[in-house]
C-alpha cells in the first residue's frame, strides 16, 4: 500500500521548521559555549584567589561550584551536539543523566557547606537538611545505576 502524497505546503513547512530548529540549536550551543567560558574563567579566578578568602572552605566550595557548573554546561553542549548526529534517540539520554548527577553533587556540596557553616542550627531545620541530603544521595545512586544500565544495553545491542 503506497503512502498518500503530502501537499507541497506541508513539506515546505516541515523543512522550514527543521531549519529553524537547527538554527536555534546552534544559537543555544553558542550561548552555552560563552557561558561555559565565563564560568571557567570565574572558577580559575576563584582558584587563584582561594588563599585570599577569609574562609578557605568557602573559597574551595566556590571553586568547586564554578567547575561543576561548567561541567553541567559542557554536558548540555554535548547533548546539543548529539542532536545533530544520526543516532540521537537513545544516545541523547546519557548526557542528561550526567547533568543530573553533576547538579545533584553540586547541591549536596552546597547543603553540606550550609550545615557546617550555619552555626547553631535548630533541630527541625537540621532534619530537613539531612532529609534533603538523603533524597539527593538516593537520586545520585539511581542516576548512576541508570547510566550503567544504559551503557550495558547499548553494549548488548552492538554485540
Amino acid at each position: 500500500m503506497a503512502e498518500p502524497r503530502r501537499p507541497w505546503w506541508d513539506i515546505m513547512l516541515q523543512e522550514q521548521f527543521i531549519r529553524t530548529e537547527r538554527f536555534l540549536y546552534v544559537l543555544v550551543a553558542a550561548l552555552i559555549l560563552v557561558a561555559t567560558g565565563v564560568v571557567i574563567f570565574d572558577g580559575a579566578y576563584s582558584l587563584w584567589n582561594v588563599f585570599r578568602e577569609h574562609d578557605f572552605t568557602y573559597g574551595i566550595l566556590k571553586v568547586m561550584d564554578r567547575f561543576l557548573l561548567a561541567l553541567m554546561f559542557l554536558e548540555i553542549l554535548h547533548t546539543v551536539q548529539i542532536v545533530f548526529g544520526e543516532e540521537h534517540h537513545l544516545a541523547c539520554v546519557e548526557p542528561f543523566l550526567m547533568v543530573g548527577i553533576i547538579a545533584s553533587v553540586r547541591r549536596l556540596l552546597i547543603l553540606s557547606f550550609e550545615i557546617s557553616h550555619a552555626g547553631e542550627v535548630p533541630l527541625e531545620k537540621l532534619r530537613y537538611y539531612l532529609f534533603e541530603m538523603l533524597i539527593i544521595g538516593v537520586l545520585i545512586f539511581l542516576l548512576v545505576v541508570a547510566v550503567i544500565f544504559l551503557r550495558r544495553s547499548r553494549r548488548e545491542r552492538r554485540a
